[in-house]
């Protein structure tokens, strides 16, 4: 037989087989021999499981502070401080507050908390419940406390300062005499616009909220007309 036809009867008998083994295919482990044993790999340890982290609880009295100092350069020009302001509780809307406290409009009338705005390094603060912790996050030695920082305050369409009044000093002197009230008093303030005006910014201040202050002053007013 040539190589030739040797080659032919050979490629046509494994033409014959199948290609490929079928799925119920199972070797004789006594024909195919020993194979070495598969071992899985080493399983990693486990990791250790992180400590909870515990929230230290700080005694009454031992929140830190710091003073506050508010200042206005222009219209109007203000400043004054806030001595010992928890850096923690502290928020943008208590020095709101206490700017709106010593300003006023140019009729006397409190100024809207919209027109108030709040600066800490000539840039604009957002919002009124961020806290001075919040704001200084990024300084760390003023968040140990006892230290003074300086925030800027804008109001829009300006404003006047309302000068400061001295408190009436506990003792009073013997020659002292009191003097009459000038101006109205009594029913005669309740006919004014100013009176509702003041009434309705102390409810803003009291409630921080001005829709509310807004429909309490209302309802106060129409309940003393009706009578």
């Amino acid at each position: 037989m040539s190589e030739l036809a040797f080659a032919k009867s050979f490629l046509s008998s494994l033409d014959s087989r199948p290609i490929k083994l079928r799925a119920d295919h199972v070797f004789d482990p006594e024909q195919v021999g020993l194979r070495l044993p598969y071992t899985l790999p080493r399983l990693q340890p486990p990791h250790p499981t992180m400590p909870k982290k515990t929230q230290q609880v700080q005694a009454p009295g031992a929140s830190k502070s710091i003073t506050i100092k508010v200042k206005s350069a222009r219209n109007p020009a203000l400043e004054f401080s806030l001595p010992n302001a928890p850096i923690l509780t502290t928020t943008v809307q208590d020095i709101k507050d206490a700017v709106r406290e010593r300003v006023s409009d140019a009729h006397g009338n409190p100024v809207a908390l919209e027109k108030i705005k709040i600066l800490y390094r000539r840039k604009p603060v957002p919002g009124t419940g961020k806290t001075v912790a919040e704001m200084l996050a990024d300084e760390p030695e003023v968040l140990a406390g006892g230290k003074e920082v300086e925030f800027g305050t804008m109001i829009i369409g300006g404003a006047k300062a309302i000068d400061a009044v001295e408190p009436p000093s506990e003792v009073v002197e013997e020659q002292d005499i009191p003097k009459p009230a000038v101006g109205p008093s009594g029913a005669e303030i309740l006919k004014t616009d100013a009176f509702w005006t003041d009434l309705q910014g102390f409810l803003e201040q009291r409630l921080k909220d001005s829709e509310e202050a807004k429909r309490l002053a209302v309802l106060f007013k129409s309940a003393w007309s009706s009578t």
